[in-house]
């Protein structure tokens, strides 16, 4: 499929214009935290999947009052290992994805809720039972921004949907990190 000459100057007109905005605020997490898989159909097996430590880095900006975009790039050393796959010794894996976010700001505390998509990825041994998934998420938290000059706490919870319908998975995460807030 070729792309025609019109479609890509109104998609970097588009660009220009997002950048050329004001931006209202902005902020970066820190965070550490859990997922909780449940199991995933590999090889016509039902396989249970272990639950996994996470780490890893929020970035979210809002475009205008209480709507903006957020991004997340987070890392395990032991991601979603399979109970019942032999040969397996090794499970790592990351989570990429881009974020709608709604904060609703609240005295000393912002509410949010986020949905969005991205990629989960597991590598390690060879012949993963996740690999790489296409994922859905949704969520929300609470942030307690600028508790001492512009560092605060964040604590969210998000829901993963990964896969179709034979080979789904579904995940919760729960974490909690440092917020660094800049702009306004």
């Amino acid at each position: 499929m070729k792309i025609g000459n019109t479609t890509w100057f109104l998609l970097s007109m588009l660009t220009v214009l997002l950048f050329a905005l004001p931006l209202q605020a902005g902020d970066l997490t820190f965070f550490v935290g859990g997922v909780n898989p449940g199991t995933i159909t590999y090889k016509d097996v039902k396989t249970d999947l272990d639950g996994s430590p996470i780490y890893g880095a929020r970035l979210g900006m809002n475009f205008v009052p209480y709507f903006g975009m957020e991004h997340t790039l987070a890392f395990s050393s032991d991601f979603l290992f399979p109970h019942n796959v032999a040969g397996i010794t090794e499970a790592k894996g990351f989570v990429y994805n881009s974020n709608l976010i709604f904060n609703m700001p609240f005295r000393k505390t912002i509410p949010y809720f986020t949905v969005g998509a991205g990629l989960i990825h597991q590598y390690g041994d060879s012949d993963m039972p996740v690999g790489t998934k296409f994922a859905f998420n949704y969520g929300g938290g609470l942030k307690f921004p600028r508790l001492a000059g512009p560092l605060g706490l964040r604590f969210d919870m998000r829901g993963y949907r990964a896969g179709t319908i034979s080979n789904k998975l579904n995940m919760l995460e729960i974490s909690g990190g440092l917020l660094i807030s800049f702009g306004k």
